[in-house]
């Protein structure tokens, strides 16, 4: 049967609480054309923004093995459970926002952070409300035309703590309009989604690869590697953030129907094939997307 109509078993390529109709994409696209028909805003006043989970064992799920064997053993430091809530936020016209991580922890360490990193501490290390609203005083109220409170627009997803009050009074504080992504929509909405997540990751993965295979680790009382500390992850993520080419986020931002030509002329990139690397074929989150958005969710949290 299977063989007669065509169809194969196939692997997932993204998750979703279920699957929106046309119409839900269709009305977050006219909502936000509508928007800037009526506010035109410049792109260094369009962002997107969106949390991702960084693990501090990173190991890969493919190496260099006999044929044959059963069990194929990829060394780690065991700490593959263990990790941080990174905020990434980037700009339509390419630039890049500085970084926001959350650790799992009470009190951030004493310990230097290098710069170009925000560091928090929140016990659960989830980005909760009062995070979101330290995020947008410290990193996108602080941007380039920030100060000065021109017209923005920030691209969220339906991620329950981006739809609270204090959030939705920040941003209209800061002379900001808030659109919110459909649920279940990210993948094909959300530029950091689209062509950023997935570079970033490739480049975090290397440099934990290549610091694991450089030996002269330290060793835990059982002997095991220990850990790379929060400094040395955050000069990871810092390197890896700068290897991501601000033509990707440019090309992502009109891909996502966001910063494209009024006058039509750009609607082509709409259908091009993500480049190689680019793409994002499945988003992970550390936190449960509570809140299903309809077709005026976006319209609902700028009021």
């Amino acid at each position: 049967m299977m063989r007669r109509n065509r169809l194969s078993l196939r692997r997932r390529t993204s998750l979703a609480q279920r699957l929106p109709s046309d119409f839900r994409e269709k009305s977050y696209q006219r909502y936000v054309i509508k928007l800037r028909k009526k506010l035109s805003y410049p792109l260094d006043q369009m962002g997107n923004a969106d949390q991702t989970p960084v693990f501090f064992d990173m190991p890969t799920s493919v190496t260099v093995h006999k044929k044959g064997d059963k069990s194929v053993i990829v060394r780690s430091t065991g700490n593959e459970k263990s990790r941080v809530t990174l905020m990434l936020a980037c700009l339509a016209d390419g630039t890049k926002l500085p970084l926001y991580l959350i650790l799992k922890c009470k009190t951030v360490p004493k310990e230097a952070m290098p710069a170009g990193i925000i560091v928090r501490a929140q016990a659960k290390g989830w980005m909760e409300t009062e995070l979101v609203v330290d995020w947008l005083k410290v990193v996108w109220g602080r941007w380039r035309g920030g100060l000065r409170k021109r017209r923005n627009m920030l691209v969220l997803d339906a991620f329950h703590g981006h739809l609270t009050e204090p959030v939705k009074k920040q941003v209209k504080a800061m002379n900001g309009d808030l659109v919110i992504i459909p649920g279940g929509m990210t993948s094909q909405l959300q530029v950091l989604d689209v062509v950023v997540n997935k570079p970033f990751k490739y480049h975090l993965r290397k440099r934990y690869t290549e610091w694991l295979l450089a030996g002269n680790h330290a060793l835990t009382p059982s002997g095991k590697i220990q850990k790379p500390s929060v400094r040395q992850l955050c000069e990871w993520i810092l390197q890896a953030w700068a290897d991501v080419s601000p033509e990707s986020i440019v090309n992502g931002f009109k891909k996502c129907c966001i910063s494209n030509a009024m006058d039509g002329s750009e609607d082509d990139v709409l259908w091009e094939e993500a480049e190689p690397g680019d793409a994002q074929p499945e988003k992970v989150s550390d936190e449960s997307d509570d809140n299903e958005s309809g077709p005026s969710d976006a319209e609902d949290a700028a009021q």
